[in-house]
């Protein structure tokens, strides 16, 4: 169930978490401690940012996070994951931890040190939306979460409907490129997620978790249709596609080899813009169904959510930049 609960108190409200845990908060949160590098942009989108006095920024570009937002760029890291900073929490006196199911042993130290923390979930669209009602009950913007919300399904649902004709048959194989070109992802995670709704299956069914070392007989064996290097991806296009060990595949003899695009965050990871890393996905892989017009929906997606008003040349930088990303607490 996602909901609040009853109040125990004029000024106590009772958050249910993704994983049923009922947390008692107060109704105006105004000290929280972010650990999940996701929620962060789901709170700057619904104007809760301010609420934060520490987040991790995770897959994200630092000098951009700087520019257009400045207050969470600005503040202090409590740790992340698999390494909770026990001293600095304390210090902070959150009223609550913001974590993610699979955050194990932050979520224990969390419970040993007796501070509230919610956990949410956004390794498939349906926890994603579910975690991002719970953030709006947390902070008194359902509305502002309710808006995003149908804004995310109305435009997943615009690509899956766009696709309805792509039959198994004639569905695209798509292998992701995660630090290095010979790792990748599996199944369960978000990204293979969207390569779903985007009208492709990911390669590596079966596999679970991320940087996953396979190799080059694997990918041959996989034979994917088209290639794609995450944004943190160390290996570029061009190194690919001038690779000996690359060169047989038919993807890369046809030069279907791509590098997903960035800006705040990494597009295709569980974030607001994922919905942008979808809908491009979807014209990578099949221009003769779709022709999304990604300048004018990037144009609009950064304005409306994030208060960005980007040119079409920033734009097209946005789409050309080859540079990888470097990843923070992610680990």
């Amino acid at each position: 169930m996602v909901g609040t609960g009853p109040c125990l108190a004029d000024d106590t409200q009772t958050i249910v978490d993704i994983t049923g845990n009922q947390v008692t908060l107060p109704v105006n949160i105004t000290r929280a401690v972010n650990i999940d590098p996701f929620a962060a942009q789901f709170l700057y989108v619904i104007g809760a940012d301010d609420r934060l006095i520490a987040t991790q920024h995770g897959p994200s570009d630092a000098e951009k996070l700087k520019k257009y937002t400045p207050y969470l760029a600005s503040l202090p890291s409590a740790g992340h994951k698999d390494d909770l900073n026990k001293e600095e929490v304390v210090a902070l006196k959150p009223e609550v931890v913001i974590s993610s199911i699979d955050y194990v042993n932050a979520n224990e130290v969390s419970k040993q040190l007796g501070i509230p923390f919610v956990i949410l979930d956004f390794e498939s669209p349906e926890n994603l939306t579910r975690s991002y009602q719970i953030m709006g009950q947390m902070f008194g913007k359902e509305r502002e979460a309710d808006e995003f919300i149908s804004y995310y399904n109305g435009k997943m649902n615009q690509v899956r409907t766009d696709l309805a004709a792509v039959t198994s048959d004639t569905v695209k194989k798509v292998y992701y490129g995660q630090r290095k070109a010979t790792q990748t992802l599996g199944d369960n995670y978000y990204e293979a997620r969207i390569a779903t709704i985007a009208g492709g299956d990911n390669v590596a069914e079966g596999v679970k978790g991320g940087d996953n070392v396979v190799s080059m007989d694997q990918i041959y064996t996989w034979n994917p249709d088209v290639i794609v290097l995450l944004p943190y991806c160390a290996q570029s296009v061009d190194d690919i596609l001038a690779d000996p060990a690359w060169q047989a595949l038919p993807a890369v003899q046809k030069k279907k080899v791509y590098r997903m695009p960035k800006f705040l965050m990494t597009w295709e990871m569980p974030v607001p813009e994922s919905v942008l890393a979808t809908m491009w996905l979807a014209n990578v892989l099949y221009p003769g169904y779709v022709n999304y017009d990604l300048t004018q929906e990037i144009k609009e997606f950064y304005q409306k959510y994030y208060r960005i008003n980007l040119s079409d040349n920033e734009i097209l930088s946005i789409l050309s930049d080859s540079a990888p990303i470097i990843l923070t607490g992610m680990s």
